[in-house]
């Protein structure tokens, strides 16, 4: 999970881009919901963390469709080059750390929010899986939001991920959760935990971390040396860890996980063995 800020394109502005060359009724259209697009937007940003209390604006049927069919359009220039910008500014997702970003989820839907269909701000780049397999829930449940939003809830300063590690019968368990001591809010951290659980990351960093652990278990070796020296080994992992920090942040999988291994003497001390 990883907080962005947003790409360089100027809103409302850039909604320009999406009515040159269209003509007809398709223009009309798009001009109508120009003339109401600033409030939109600002309605949008205003609501800040409470993005999932906005109630949709009630466009007509026509501009509805509309909007949601510019969106569609994927051969028109203007939503490739749109496209193209929002997955580079973001080519790992957001929501898992764990994909290529290959979808834009519209995090308040456009079946219902037709009027942000085009909104940078509305549009998170993120992977296959997250967006058609997990991502199955409603953007509001019981009052609360669902889903961490990358581009509002600032998290990178944060130790949002916990990972916990321990020792049964020959064996290594992980367990990831959130961290319920972070001190971020008891808000966000309350939407953290059903982001969690919606696109059953427990069991995706799971997978990761186990495949991981028992790829790496020659280097780990190697770095034990024949000496069995515990904290060359965890001078190795101090490495692996702030190489992980630079590239990926303190909450993905392995930047969680390599900060536990690099603290732990009993994995450091010949443990890393039962991986």
């Amino acid at each position: 999970m990883k907080s962005s800020p947003l790409p360089n394109i100027i809103e409302p502005d850039n909604f320009e881009k999406f009515i040159k060359y269209r003509s007809g009724d398709t223009r009309v259209n798009l001009l109508n919901v120009q003339k109401k697009i600033v409030y939109y937007y600002s309605h949008y940003n205003n609501h800040g963390e409470d993005v999932h209390k906005i109630i949709p604006n009630k466009l007509k049927a026509q501009e509805k469709n509309t909007m949601i069919d510019v969106y569609e359009s994927y051969t028109s220039k203007a939503i490739i080059s749109f496209r193209d910008t929002l997955f580079t500014h973001i080519s790992n997702c957001p929501y898992c750390g764990l994909g290529e970003t290959v979808h834009l989820d519209h995090y308040l839907p456009k079946s219902e929010f037709s009027e942000y269909s085009l909104f940078t701000l509305n549009l998170i780049p993120c992977c296959y899986k997250c967006n058609s397999t997990y991502k199955k829930t409603g953007y509001n449940e019981n009052g609360t939001r669902v889903y961490f939003h990358p581009y509002i809830d600032e998290i990178n300063d944060f130790d949002v991920l916990r990972i916990s590690l321990r020792f049964q019968n020959d064996c290594i368990l992980l367990h990831y959760g959130i961290n319920q001591s972070s001190t971020l809010g008891p808000g966000i951290l309350q939407v953290l935990k059903k982001h969690f659980k919606h696109l059953k990351l427990r069991e995706r960093y799971l997978k990761y971390a186990n495949r991981y652990l028992a790829d790496m278990k020659p280097v780990f070796n190697d770095d034990y040396g024949a000496n069995r020296d515990s904290q060359q080994l965890m001078s190795a992992l101090d490495s692996k860890y702030k190489d992980a920090l630079a590239e990926f942040g303190r909450n993905h999988w392995k930047t969680a996980l390599l900060k536990n291994l690099k603290n732990n003497n009993q994995f450091c001390n010949g443990g890393f063995l039962l991986a």
